[in-house]
């Protein structure tokens, strides 16, 4: 619709042709840059979603057959699009997503894997004492998240996401990451 306005305008006006022109540029740029953007959060969501098959919990955590707890926490379109895992198959149960209000013992309580984005400000000096060491699989796409204690840390690599892992972190907490995963990753302690 805006070329055709633009055609149209350039035989009856040339000047406004060019600023016409310049606009359906500008808006062609920001369309892309955002479908990018969106493209590269629900690839780290999906990645996060994927990662429950590779990780190992206590068997005290995964008794039963309660929904595996996807929980996301702070503003992130990343976390917005886990809330698409919820009622996905996982394993040999049921994804749910649910978003927390807070990193407290309390708001955790019954995650398996929390995504914290990466803005957040409860980050900044490491991981909370709350989730540390609770059977919870961190995951945030923070600078150096895994090197700051966390135990996965999503980056962006040459044109894909890439991740490392603190293993310690996560034995920690009593997760095996599985040996695909450790062999895709880059290991920091």
């Amino acid at each position: 619709m805006l070329r055709r306005l633009a055609r149209f305008f350039a035989l009856v006006c040339p000047p406004m042709a060019i600023g016409l022109a310049a606009l359906v540029l500008v808006h062609s740029a920001i369309v892309q840059a955002e479908s990018a953007a969106s493209r590269e959060d629900r690839i780290k969501a999906a990645l996060v979603f994927k990662l429950v098959k590779f990780v190992e919990w206590p068997a005290a955590m995964m008794a039963g057959k309660e929904p595996i707890q996807i929980c996301g926490f702070g503003d992130s379109p990343v976390a917005e699009a886990l809330a698409a895992v919820d009622g996905r198959p996982a394993r040999d149960r049921t994804a749910q997503f649910r978003k927390l209000a807070g990193l407290s013992a309390a708001e955790a309580r019954g995650c398996h894997v929390l995504f914290i984005a990466g803005n957040a400000r409860e980050i900044a000096g490491g991981m909370p004492p709350a989730v540390r060491g609770r059977g919870i699989l961190t995951v945030s796409d923070g600078p150096d998240f895994a090197r700051r204690g966390g135990m996965i840390g999503l980056a962006r690599g040459e044109n894909k996401v890439a991740f490392e892992i603190n293993l310690r972190a996560a034995r920690d907490s009593g997760l095996e990451p599985g040996a695909p995963l450790l062999e895709l990753a880059t290991i920091v302690e």
